[in-house]
């Protein structure tokens, strides 16, 4: 069992590695995009057809991707007043524990939701408006993006479990 869990760790981080190089690459490329066309409109004058549409594209991926990364880090925003209020650490361990499954439920919900736009608009054969590239591709950062934050919410909701029940046992 040890080597398996040694394995899961090491394509775990190897993801996160992976995920984190592609928002290098994306923020790389849409600096020198913006970069390029502002160049192009105020030195020359004129707009580089459909590099608008590549930045947002790049931004869509960029921004799904690293909303993943930040769920990986659990970087997500949280307004939680339960400490503050409840001073039993066990409630508030349980609080945190209903509100990681209720994340990853709707989480998932997104994913399931957000596949059927990215495979409707792949099947329908939907194309850019500028640089005629299938918007499907585009589509796909959500699904991509939300399992993987799901993923990652979901390891958050077995650690709150795990944490939990050691309360609970005393």
């Amino acid at each position: 069992m040890p080597a398996f869990i040694s394995r899961l760790s090491m394509a775990w981080h190897a993801a996160l590695s992976f995920q984190r190089c592609v928002l290098a690459i994306c923020a790389v490329l849409l600096t020198l995009i913006i970069f390029a066309q502002v160049i192009a409109r105020y030195v020359f004058q004129t707009a580089i057809f459909g590099l608008e549409e590549i930045a947002v594209y790049i931004a869509i991926w960029f921004y799904f991707l690293g909303g993943s990364v930040g769920a990986s880090e659990r970087g997500h925003i949280s307004a939680s007043l339960t400490d503050i209020l409840i001073k039993n650490d066990t409630a508030q361990q349980a609080i945190k524990t209903f509100s990681s499954l209720l994340t990853s439920v709707v989480c998932g919900w997104m994913v399931v939701w957000s596949w059927g736009l990215a495979s409707w608009s792949l099947k329908m054969g939907m194309m850019s408006t500028e640089v005629n590239i299938p918007i499907g591709y585009v589509h796909l950062a959500m699904p991509v993006g939300l399992g993987l934050m799901t993923l990652y919410f979901v390891a958050e909701f077995a650690e709150h479990c795990a944490d939990l029940l050691r309360r609970l046992r005393g």
